[in-house]
């Protein structure tokens, strides 16, 4: 399953701030606006890296001309994905053509999205009866996970620190109550399997947070995607045991 994609191809030559690219494609001067607001894969120096870029409809309207959608850091071989707008519209179309059916199948199903629990908004909600399944979509980039043994070493803010926590003790709720309720870390590169940084003083809340999460039901799913100029695809989509077992024995406790 596939999503059609009509994307340019320039070369990134600067981040004056965290909004703007500037960059040259077809041989001029481009400025873009930057969809990722903080740091991407740790990288502080941009110029010479390749990117995909949607332009701008009206760009004489605009500060920019369009959108820097992926970038590539071995000479565009490979993309990058790092607009984390389009992640939830693109999972939400594969749900609605049934194509992630190893994490839920939604063959007569209905989908509504953005759905206020609580104090927390979930991502999606798939509908079949009386049960649901909550899908909760983190698609970070502050940590690039490229290599064996990458992580996330700390929450890249405080506000995503404090919506993820809300976000895991709602869903822990919603399973306990018998509904299915899934986190899935989503990225848009060949990103290696997750695996939960050592608990210390920046992720102790949150990892145990995650931990009762867990004990309580709410499931880790990991879905990879392949960007490229031409198309969006699905490449990988597995479940993941991110929490320690000698934190989840010790809420089931």
């Amino acid at each position: 399953m596939e999503i059609p994609l009509n994307l340019c191809v320039g070369e990134l030559t600067g981040r004056p701030n965290r909004f703007i690219f500037e960059g040259i494609s077809e041989g001029k001067a481009r400025r873009w606006h930057c969809p990722a607001t903080g740091k991407i894969g740790l990288i502080d120096n941009f110029r010479g890296i390749p990117c995909l870029f949607t332009p701008a409809v009206e760009a004489k309207k605009r500060s920019t001309q369009g959108t820097v959608e992926a970038i590539s850091l071995n000479g565009g071989k490979d993309w990058i994905g790092i607009n984390q707008n389009r992640i939830n519209g693109w999972v939400e179309y594969f749900l609605g053509k049934n194509a992630l059916p190893e994490m839920i199948p939604t063959e007569g199903c209905s989908l509504r999205h953005e759905v206020q629990i609580g104090d927390s908004r979930i991502d999606l909600v798939v509908e079949n009866g009386e049960k649901c399944v909550f899908l909760e979509l983190k698609t970070p980039i502050h940590d690039l996970l490229l290599s064996p043994g990458d992580h996330f070493s700390r929450p890249p803010s405080a506000t995503f620190f404090d919506r993820g926590l809300r976000h895991f003790q709602t869903l822990a709720q919603l399973a306990k109550a018998g509904h299915r309720a899934i986190v899935a870390l989503c990225f848009m590169y060949d990103a290696v399997p997750f695996s939960p940084p050592e608990r210390n003083k920046w992720n102790a809340k949150i990892i145990d947070t995650i931990g009762e999460a867990n004990a309580q039901g709410v499931e880790n799913w990991q879905l990879n995607f392949k960007i490229s100029p031409n198309k969006l695809a699905i490449t990988s989509c597995f479940k993941r045991e991110l929490a320690h077992e000698k934190l989840l024995q010790s809420f089931q406790q």
